[in-house]
């Protein structure tokens, strides 16, 4: 049983509701703004500092790039080379900002060189190396102007650094700059919020960090999408993480270098403002809570004493004295509900005097009741004149009618006693009932006489076999429904015999068996007329191949060798001759391919055509490149059906729609599916010579030809092909076309082979 909540802890809950969620929301919403102010504060900061480190970055580049033209400008004039190497020693040595200094001649050769004290090696390691290839060499050389190169990793001190160029008369001084003074701005500039400032390249890879260790690895950076938006050139803050902790960034790209500058601070570093209003809000509202749970245990009381008087005026009503309890003044409500409360005790004693009266009145309605009951009897012996009448219609039933109960007959009418060939129904009453069910049937009388008796639904027709008193098996229809016995689950079981009809089943399953055996007879013979007809045709092919190649092959020889001296109707004649053998060659091997598509077993399995029509295509276009015929294939065609003859199908068809768009300019050939008349239909279109639907009904005989040969050749045997190969599929096909249009091949596929053909509309 499930316990419902009190109305005084319903209260409570209320009251601590009521103080504690304006608290809540008003804490949630300042927090929120509060972040967001925060936010913002810090990503403007840091951007402001991210702008003046760029700045500061930008001067810092200024200066070196100005003495590395100075010095191109000294060089110029100076063309010794004793006087230029004084020249560029004095300079790295009082400035102190290159850690090299080339002059290369005009063919990119160290001519001269000047290594700051720290470096490493000697000058002499550099004289006579070609730089020619160098980029910056390149640039300075092809604009005259001052260059700079990527950001790269020294030879001599191992740091980043990059390359300024400055044309020096006919060559070029080049000298390296150093980035550490990268690294030093960094770690001088502090942002407010204890954050960090990182220079990028324009790779992503860190040149500029407090940490060294960092630019010294080349850390890459280039996968976080506050670089991405940077080397974007989109100024801005972002939020993202970095080694599983959250980071606050502001970046900005340094003009004329591509690199940039980043401030960032750990998130919740950022936030630490916000997390210590979190606390002073968290104590507010738990004090809130704890003050509110003492207001409303205090007005509890005040508010439930009327109340608990209330109760008790109602269990001493159930106990019947009516007279209640006075309640303690309270609130308003409380004193109308205590008034309500005492209306209600008036008028369910009231009541209950009517109820007397009420008692009174139904004595008399029991006298009624007697002469209902006298009205009942009456309506028995109806009753018993309706089962007269039921008895009377199962007596003269032509079906047997039993009933057994407890697994014996407990009643049968006389046609039961004509089906079990007894005399006299003693004969059956009282006996078991599997006495009379040919073992055959008893499993399955078992089963229904169990679902009937346990379900007590009726059982549907079935057919069994009963045993006669004489021992005869006959056959019959049983259907069964549940019924009572004197007060006893029993059933009442109908049955029909069926012996004759069983019978002249068994004649008709033998005469199926009989025209079975003669289909297998007649298989037999077609099989045998197959292989007669496969025989044949292979004679066909030896025999009238033999004569043909003597014709063509002394026609050629003739030709080549008497050739000079026969004129030229006689040439012509020649040709004739041996053109009419290839023509005759050509039909004996299309009528071997149709007599092939009729024989071969065919296997079923789904079959793309689509793309089987792309490689049809394919293999036309490779074929005779110089034409321009464009293919439009249809994705997603699939049909059930042979793949071999399918695909010799598919080819006659595009092979036509090719050969009579041979004289159009710009064919096109379409494979596609459509729905006609609710069955699906697959076609092949083209826009070439078209035909006259006058003479469609000739198109699918085998020699039958709408065109003459000097036109377009052919034996006309590929769209014959084609309708044998989609009648073995249970399907049709017909075509559609306009003279100079183009034409259509409509075909459909049916189920099974010599299944009936799906309807289509004659178009």
């Amino acid at each position: 049983m499930n316990r419902r909540i009190s109305f005084k802890t319903a209260l409570l809950v209320a009251l601590l509701v009521v103080a504690v969620v304006p608290v809540l929301t008003v804490g949630l919403v300042a927090r929120s703004v509060q972040r967001g102010d925060l936010l913002h504060h810090v990503g403007a900061s840091n951007l402001t500092l991210a702008r003046s480190v760029a700045r500061e970055v930008e001067s810092s580049l200024r200066e070196p790039s100005n003495f590395i033209e100075h010095i191109g400008k000294v060089l110029e004039d100076d063309k010794d080379l004793a006087s230029q190497s004084v020249e560029l020693a004095e300079e790295i040595s009082s400035t102190g900002l290159f850690e090299s200094l080339f002059l290369l001649d005009r063919t990119g050769r160290v001519v001269n060189v000047a290594l700051a004290r720290n470096a490493k090696g000697s000058a002499g390691d550099y004289l006579g190396m070609d730089f020619s290839r160098l980029p910056i060499f390149l640039e300075t050389r092809t604009t005259g102007e001052l260059s700079r190169s990527k950001v790269f990793l020294s030879s001599v001190s191992g740091d980043p650094a990059v390359m300024f160029a400055a044309p020096a008369g006919e060559g070029v001084v080049v000298g390296t700059l150093g980035l550490r003074v990268l690294s030093d701005i960094s770690a001088h500039a502090n942002p407010d919020d204890k954050g960090t400032v990182i220079i990028v390249s324009r790779y992503g890879k860190v040149i500029g960090h407090p940490d060294y260790s960092l630019v010294r690895r080349q850390t890459d950076l280039g996968g976080l999408d506050i670089v991405r938006e940077g080397l974007a050139g989109k100024a801005g803050t972002h939020t993202y993480m970095v080694n599983g902790e959250s980071h606050l960034g502001s970046v900005v790209q340094i003009p004329g270098t591509g690199w940039l500058v980043i401030v960032e601070v750990p998130l919740a570093t950022a936030l630490a403002p916000v997390n210590e209003i979190e606390i002073i809000f968290r104590i507010a509202t738990l004090s809130t809570i704890v003050l509110a749970s003492l207001l409303a245990l205090a007005g509890r009381s005040v508010i439930f004493r009327p109340v608990t008087a209330l109760m008790a005026s109602a269990r001493q009503i159930a106990h019947g004295n009516y007279d209640v309890v006075p309640l303690p003044r309270s609130f308003r409500e409380i004193d109308e509900l205590g008034g309500g409360f005492r209306s209600m005790a008036d008028a369910v004693k009231t009541r209950e005097s009517e109820l007397k009266e009420r008692n009174e009145e139904l004595a008399m309605t029991e006298e009624e009741l007697r002469q209902q009951l006298d009205e009942y009897q009456s309506s028995q012996d109806r009753l018993v004149e309706s089962e007269e009448r039921y008895r009377q219609l199962v007596e003269s039933a032509p079906d047997a009618i039993v009933i057994h109960c407890e697994g014996r007959y407990v009643f049968a009418n006389p046609a039961a006693l004509r089906l079990y060939g007894a005399d006299t129904a003693a004969q059956l009453l009282g006996r078991e009932i599997t006495d009379f069910v040919h073992p055959d049937s008893r499993q399955v009388v078992a089963e229904r006489i169990k679902l009937l008796y346990q379900e007590h639904s009726p059982v549907p027709l079935c057919e069994q076999q009963v045993i006669r008193l004489d021992g005869t098996v006959v056959d019959v229809e049983v259907v069964g429904i549940p019924y009572t016995h004197q007060g006893k689950p029993a059933v009442q079981a109908v049955l029909r015999e069926i012996t004759e009809r069983k019978q002249a089943e068994l004649r008709i399953r033998q005469l199926n068996a009989e025209l079975e055996e003669r289909v297998r007879e007649r298989t037999a013979l077609l099989e045998a007329a197959n292989r007669e007809l496969e025989s044949f045709s292979y004679s066909v092919s030896h025999d009238l191949r033999a004569p043909l190649r003597h014709i063509n092959g002394f026609g050629l020889a003739l030709m080549e060798e008497c050739g000079d001296v026969l004129p030229d109707d006689g040439k012509m004649y020649l040709e004739r001759i041996r053109s009419a053998a290839r023509r005759m060659g050509q039909l004996i091997d299309d009528l071997l391919d149709l007599s092939r598509v009729s024989r071969e077993i065919m296997r079923r399995e789904r079959v793309n055509l689509s793309r089987i029509g792309r490689e049809l295509a394919r293999e036309h276009q490779e074929s005779w490149p110089e034409r321009r015929v464009s293919f439009e294939i249809e994705d997603g065609i699939t049909a059930e059906g042979d793949p071999t003859l399918l695909r010799v199908a598919l080819a006659n068809l595009v092979d036509n729609a090719w050969k009579y768009t041979a004289k159009n300019e710009e064919a096109h050939i379409r494979v596609g599916a459509t729905d006609i008349g609710g069955t699906r239909a697959i076609f092949v279109s083209d826009n070439g010579a078209g035909f006259d639907m006058r003479y469609v009904d000739k198109l699918f005989r085998p020699f039958q030809r709408l065109h003459r040969a000097e036109d377009f050749e052919g034996t006309g045997i590929g769209l014959a092909t084609v309708l044998r190969i989609v009648q073995r599929h249970g399907g049709r096909v017909w075509a559609e076309g306009e003279v100079g249009k183009g034409a259509t091949v409509y075909f459909t596929l049916g189920q099974s082979e010599g299944g009936s053909m799906e309807q289509i509309p004659k178009g």
